[in-house]
């Protein structure tokens, strides 16, 4: 397999993922405005989404097993052409539900591809670019969007992905990783303690990113006084941070060390971005927070699920499947619980539990184990980073 074949359609495959899964969240206010849907339905398809996420994060593994990696890479390239579709056929919220939560167990087959097939090349820096090109492909959803709603109708920029996705189905390579298939991995091996300790980081972290994206413009509103739609703009601070923090952490400088205390300072950095904005007085402050708060979380994804991946070396299927059902907990819950908090004690009191789950990331990181090198003689060298290799 080439190998670079590999790394280019699996960048491209999360440029798209990267899209999509923006596209779901921005249309919020067209199912208002255009289909007269109430703010509590209108929100409702990145709910749908996250439960795709979750429910197919336990069985992901089973279907690469079943079918093979390319089968299902592909299997997973038509849930999001379908869904797609779906979506842009906006003739009832219904169609647009459905189309969201197969996308979302679209996500988690597509994930599962990418992590188990870059986690463990050039120290993961193939990973962390392959994040870069979601965020991209994310930045570009918006102004397609609004692009298409001044000319041919929102719902037709759903659909610009789709050339390449078919184009992908075509030329994509299996994934490469090790338990993909095969008679040996039908009794499914342990996770362990270690990759246990890091799923939890990332699922507070994850819970943490969403939180900023769903709660941090209204905290930045109420915290200084700007108008919603300024303070909107100014949260887009917060995926600059992300951008420049991946950006960086593409040149390979998570390989350099030991990634746990790269991710610790993430999360870190990202709670000091979280109090920031929550102490705020003027607007200058509050995009600070913001953008702390992204560059700070940009690590914790990427890295961390090849961190998770090297201390489960044997089922990296497994391991990264896993890692797509705590996404999907993080993102359905998160945002949720700092809502229901803020509608007892307000939304600037329920900030705290934001910087609550970074600091509780941090705390966790700290008794996270270094992975072991299983191919080393002893089997149980330790290792400062995650594993490597081309």
């Amino acid at each position: 397999m080439s190998v670079r074949r590999l790394t280019w359609t699996a960048y491209l495959l999360m440029a798209c993922e990267g899209y999509l899964i923006y596209a779901v969240g921005y249309i919020t206010p067209y199912l208002q405005s255009g289909m007269g849907a109430p703010p509590w339905v209108a929100a409702l398809p990145n709910s749908a989404m996250a439960v795709g996420l979750l429910v197919s994060g336990f069985y992901v593994d089973r279907i690469v097993r079943a079918g093979g990696p390319l089968a299902a890479i592909r299997l997973w390239i038509g849930l999001m052409v379908v869904a797609a579709v779906l979506i842009s056929w906006a003739v009832s919220v219904l169609p647009i539900l459905i189309g969201a939560l197969l996308y979302g167990v679209a996500v988690a087959g597509v994930l599962v591809h990418v992590i188990t097939a870059l986690a463990e090349r050039r120290d993961g820096v193939l990973l962390v670019r392959a994040f870069v090109w979601s965020v991209a492909g994310g930045l570009l959803a918006p102004l397609v969007l609004s692009t298409a709603a001044r000319t041919v109708g929102w719902s037709f920029g759903v659909l610009a992905p789709l050339p390449l996705l078919l184009a992908l189905a075509f030329i994509i390579p299996g994934s490469a990783a090790r338990d993909a298939t095969g008679p040996s991995k039908v009794d499914p091996a342990p996770l362990g303690r270690a990759y246990w300790l890091t799923w939890m980081f990332i699922a507070l972290g994850v819970a943490a990113e969403f939180s900023f994206i769903a709660w941090g413009s209204q905290v930045a509103s109420l915290r200084v006084g700007l108008p919603l739609a300024d303070a909107t703009a100014l949260a887009s601070l917060f995926v600059v941070g992300e951008v420049l923090g991946r950006l960086a952490l593409s040149t390979g400088i998570a390989a350099r060390g030991d990634v746990r205390i790269l991710l610790g300072a993430g999360a870190a950095l990202a709670a000091i971005g979280g109090a920031v904005l929550w102490a705020a007085t003027v607007p200058a402050l509050a995009g600070a927070g913001m953008f702390l708060g992204g560059l700070g979380i940009a690590a914790i994804f990427p890295v961390g699920a090849g961190l998770a991946v090297a201390q489960a070396p044997h089922v990296p299927v497994k391991a990264s499947t896993r890692l797509t059902a705590a996404s999907g907990i993080a993102i359905f819950s998160a945002p949720l619980m700092v809502g229901v908090v803020a509608g007892a004690t307000g939304v600037i009191g329920a900030w705290v539990l934001v910087v609550a789950f970074l600091v509780a990331a941090v705390a966790v990181m700290q008794v996270v184990p270094a992975p072991v090198r299983t191919d080393s003689p002893a089997g149980v060298e330790p290792l400062g980073r995650t594993a490597g290799g081309s």
